[in-house]
């Protein structure tokens, strides 16, 4: 049987090659004797010989074609496409396999018990505060992920739902153990539901609540597995981070897997579109999830590619403030603003919050509104900074953004009936009154100083939030939160350092400096104007003291600290949703809270937060770089270097996390890595009394205890008490320059 044979002039093709060798050293004699020399010269050399090189290689391929059969041909092609096939086989098994793989082990238990932690936050599910703060949407969003794509979306190697409670608590999330009215697919805590009006569809909003409530899980003594569940604590996920074995990873492994296999996309394509199923409706769905998917894949990409968070934030963690800096300022402004996010920071818990004059770690923070709209930015609102082309988006539209402030508003209203919780001594065993009774002693003398917080004065209530005034008479609680300069606390740095040091171009926003003096110039009028009108409403005599306004000469957009623009970013924003909705001003006094002016400062330091119900949110320091609050109380050099995360389990003797090794995939933190460092706030010796603007202490700030005296504290702080909060004495305020707002 003959084989039929290419056509002559492939079988020819030598020849042609030798003419176009020819014409190559034809043409590169000519360009030696070319006047042309130096680098331009060298530069077009080097670019011609490329092409010389790439030409050869295509007419060897031609030769080498032009001497086979064409079934020799078809056999090299079906082997290579095999080849291919196996390869892109083996890659898709990393995608997809690798994440589920890496997931840590979930501990499951019997049955969760909601403590009562205040009005509408009773001991049940159904409470109405609960079920409001877990599934209210604010305006965020998974890069548009649909909430029936997710709903119905099956896990990459089974036909089980992805959103699958099991598969999402093995993730790190809280989910509760029966349907509600809010939540009737049963979807973790903090996942809503909420239409967007351009994509003219449902889609997952991420609420404050899937990172600010907690679970904690123990043993009874008769060996039931219970999860207490804690509100306003902190979630133990890592939402956002790309990396195998995370929420991210798993879920684009899961959209890989039903994207390219179409038995699994047409299971996934008759749940989600129903009666709207065939063709049309097919292919447009195809479309729009491939489309998600890359963005989900460009994230994870640009994160890995440009390094930006070198320190594993892992559960319980993230770098809040440079996530929120890198969307806002870079991803949604100019690619030229990432920056390398490495000081990952526990979820905060926020009962009590209400009452704190500042918030935040650094404590940047004084407005609850301009708070809660960053935090928004963080989990995925969007904001209208600049068109498709770099430019700044026309003046009556820009700054919007799809936070749903009325929502924000009113989730901080009910925040506010939140109460710490109470140590469940049923759960959790008795309290030793006698050893609290001497640990509330030591904890007066040692820990007062710092973490008790004082009510602040009528004058301050009236000048900062006025609207706590009540009519009754009363006056709601205002507490000043101690502020420690960071060389005296002496715990890592690194987060302080990045909100006041790393700098952001913000020009393509069309902001201008006087705007921005505009705001900042009205904002301390009102102070002064406030300041004022309390001396004359009680006959106070002699001159005024001053609002204090920073030099705003300074303000430069082209470099801005991520402090700054967030703030100016802030005020900006909510100017625009008032001026948009007509939000009279006595209404925007309320929503801003109590009446609060958004006065941030970016200074190098941190608060030193109240502790009632601290046992409940380990680990402990801003980084959580400590376990247990009996760590916390030893010298540095004698806390663990390494320890695991992931678990919920609660060691209720040492109080924290528990340290027993994962059996699968555990997650190990390490504190010699900056950002992730457990030094400071020592207990040890060399101890010398710390006052207000005196020598560094260097994180050293209370001598060393007996073992004895470590276990008093312990058992006092499992029932320490905030309220009431003691009248504040005058502040001593410190000479020389402190970093401002403009810093």
């Amino acid at each position: 049987m003959s084989h039929r044979k290419w056509p002559s002039w492939i079988s020819d093709i030598s020849e042609v090659e030798k003419s176009v060798k020819s014409w190559w050293e034809g043409l590169e004699e000519r360009w030696r004797t070319n006047s042309l020399n130096g680098l331009a010269r060298r530069t077009a050399r080097s670019v011609y010989q490329n092409c010389v090189f790439v030409a050869l290689m295509f007419w060897h391929a031609l030769v080498a074609i032009g001497k086979m059969t064409v079934a020799a041909f078809l056999r090299r092609v079906a082997f290579l496409l095999v080849i291919g096939g196996v390869a892109f086989a083996i890659l898709l098994l990393l995608i997809v396999a690798w994440p589920i793989n890496e997931i840590p082990a979930h501990d499951p238990v019997d049955s969760i018990v909601y403590l009562d932690q205040g009005p509408g936050w009773e001991a049940k599910v159904s409470a109405p505060n609960r079920q409001y703060y877990y599934y209210t949407p604010q305006g965020s969003n998974i890069y548009e992920l649909r909430y029936n794509w997710f709903i119905h979306l099956e896990r990459a190697y089974s036909t089980q739902r992805f959103a699958e409670p099991e598969n999402m608590r093995d993730l790190g999330f809280i989910v509760d153990d029966t349907y509600t009215k809010e939540n009737p697919d049963r979807l973790p805590v903090g996942f809503a539901r909420r239409f967007d009006a351009d994509l003219h569809e449902d889609v997952i909003d991420i609420t404050c609540a899937a990172c600010h409530t907690g679970e904690l899980h123990v043993t009874k003594p008769t060996g039931e597995r219970v999860g207490i569940r804690i509100d306003g604590g902190q979630a133990m996920h890592a939402f956002k981070a790309m990396k195998f074995g995370n929420f991210g990873p798993t879920l684009l492994a899961a959209m890989t897997a039903t994207w390219f296999n179409p038995l699994k996309f047409n299971r996934f394509a008759r749940n989600v579109l129903g009666d709207r199923y065939g063709v049309t409706g097919k292919s447009a769905l195809s479309r729009e999830f491939l489309m998600v998917m890359y963005e989900l894949y460009r994230q994870a990409y640009t994160d890995n590619a440009k390094g930006l968070y070198p320190v594993e934030e892992g559960f319980g963690r993230i770098d809040a403030v440079g996530r929120i800096s890198n969307k806002v300022f870079a991803e949604e402004l100019d690619p030229k603003n990432y920056h390398v996010a490495n000081a990952p920071v526990s979820y905060p818990p926020v009962w009590n919050i209400w009452k704190f004059d500042w918030v935040q770690y650094s404590a940047e923070v004084s407005q609850p509104l301009a708070r809660n709209m960053g935090e928004s930015l963080g989990t995925g609102a969007t904001i209208s900074l600049a068109d498709n082309y770099g430019r700044p988006i026309p003046v009556p539209q820009r700054y919007a953004s799809s936070a749903i402030v009325r929502h924000l508003v009113e989730i901080e209203d009910r925040l506010t009936t939140l109460k710490p919780p109470s140590w469940p001594e049923d759960i959790l065993g008795p309290i030793d009154r006698k050893k609290a009774a001497a640990g509330k002693a030591l904890f007066t003398t040692h820990c007062a100083g710092c973490h008790q917080p004082c009510q602040k004065s009528d004058f301050d209530v009236a000048v900062e939030m006025p609207l706590k005034q009540q009519k009754n008479g009363q006056t709601l609680p205002h507490w000043r939160i101690s502020q420690i300069p960071v060389e005296d606390i002496g715990t890592d740095p690194q987060a302080a350092l990045n909100f006041y040091n790393v700098r952001v171009d913000l020009s393509k926003t069309g902001i201008s400096v006087q705007e921005i003096q505009k705001y900042l110039k009205a904002a301390y009028a009102e102070r002064q104007r406030r300041i004022e009108e309390y001396r004359k409403q009680h006959h106070l005599t002699g001159s005024a003291p001053d609002a204090q306004s920073p030099d705003m000469d300074g303000i430069d957009m082209r470099a801005v600290s991520i402090g700054s623009g967030l703030s100016f970013l802030g005020m900006l924003m909510r100017d625009h949703f008032f001026r948009a909705n007509m939000i009279p001003p006595d209404e925007q006094e309320v929503m801003n809270g109590f009446g609060a002016l958004d006065l941030p400062q970016v200074v190098l330091q941190y608060k030193a937060r109240p502790l009632e119900g601290i046992w409940a949110t380990p680990p402990f320091l801003h980084n959580g770089s400590v376990p247990t609050l009996y760590e916390l109380l030893l010298p540095a050099d004698q806390r663990r270097k390494r320890f695991p995360m992931g678990r919920k389990e609660f060691d209720p003797v040492r109080v924290g996390v528990y340290a027993q090794t994962l059996s699968r995939n555990a997650w190990w933190l390490d504190t010699s890595i900056p950002g992730n460092r457990n030094t400071g706030h020592e207990f040890r010796g060399g101890y010398t009394q710390w006052q207000p603007c005196g020598p560094p202490s260097h994180g050293v700030i209370g001598p060393e205890f007996t073992d004895e005296q470590r276990w008093q504290i312990i058992e006092y702080l499992k029932i320490h008490k905030d309220d009431p909060a003691p009248p504040c004495g005058p502040e001593k305020a410190c000479k020389g320059p402190q970093p401002g707002a403009t810093s």
